[in-house]
C-alpha cells in the first residue's frame, strides 16, 4: 500500500537551490558553473541534481555523485594544493569509491571553477577570524572607594560579629 511519487517531486532539500541545466559538458544555473570531468555510466542526472544540491557544496573545487541504493550522494573535494585533510583532496577519489560506495557504482566528477563560500557555512573562516585575539589588556587598577549606606554597614557588621561567635565555642567538650 506505498504511495507511489514520481521521482520529479522528490525534494530532498528543505530550501531548494538554482535550477540546474545541462548543456554539453557544463551544468549551468543562475550564478553558478560546473564542468564535467567524468561521467561513469551516464550517471549525471539534471533532476536528481537539482534535488541533492546544496549551497554549501560551492566551497569545494570538485564535486562527486555516486549512486546507491537508486538514491544520489554528493560529496565535495578539494584540490591537492590546498591545505587540507588528505581524504578532502581529489587525488584520494579512488579510495573514496572503494570504501564509500557501491562496488563499481555509476558516479560523476564535476569541476567547479570558481569555488565559493556559502553565507551559512560556520565552518570555514575568515583569516581575521583566525588569528588569536588579545582578549585582556595588562592594566592596573587601583580599586574604586566606594561610601557605603548606613544599613550596608550594619549589615556587613553583623556578618563579622557572626564569624567571629562561631569560632567561639558554646560548649565545652569533657573528657573521661
Amino acid at each position: 500500500m506505498r504511495k507511489e511519487i514520481a521521482p520529479e517531486l522528490y525534494n530532498y532539500n528543505k530550501f531548494p537551490g538554482p535550477e540546474f541545466r545541462q548543456v554539453g559538458t557544463k551544468i549551468v544555473a543562475e550564478q553558478l558553473e560546473f564542468e564535467m570531468v567524468e561521467n561513469q555510466k551516464n550517471a549525471f542526472d539534471v533532476t536528481a541534481f537539482n534535488q541533492r544540491f546544496s549551497e554549501i557544496l560551492t566551497k569545494y573545487d570538485y564535486l562527486v555523485g555516486d549512486w546507491g541504493n537508486e538514491q544520489l550522494r554528493l560529496r565535495g573535494f578539494y584540490k591537492d594544493e590546498r591545505q587540507v585533510d588528505n581524504a578532502a583532496k581529489i587525488s584520494r577519489l579512488e579510495d573514496y569509491l572503494l570504501e564509500y560506495c557501491n562496488y563499481g557504482c555509476a558516479y560523476f566528477v564535476l569541476e567547479n571553477p570558481e569555488p565559493k563560500k556559502a553565507s551559512f557555512d560556520k565552518k570555514t573562516r575568515k583569516k581575521r577570524d583566525s588569528e588569536p585575539k588579545q582578549r585582556f589588556k595588562q592594566k592596573k587598577r587601583q580599586p574604586k572607594k566606594v561610601e557605603m549606606s548606613e544599613p550596608k554597614k550594619k549589615a556587613k557588621e553583623r556578618r563579622f560579629d557572626q564569624k567571629e561567635q562561631a569560632n567561639n565555642r558554646h560548649f565545652v567538650i569533657r573528657w573521661k
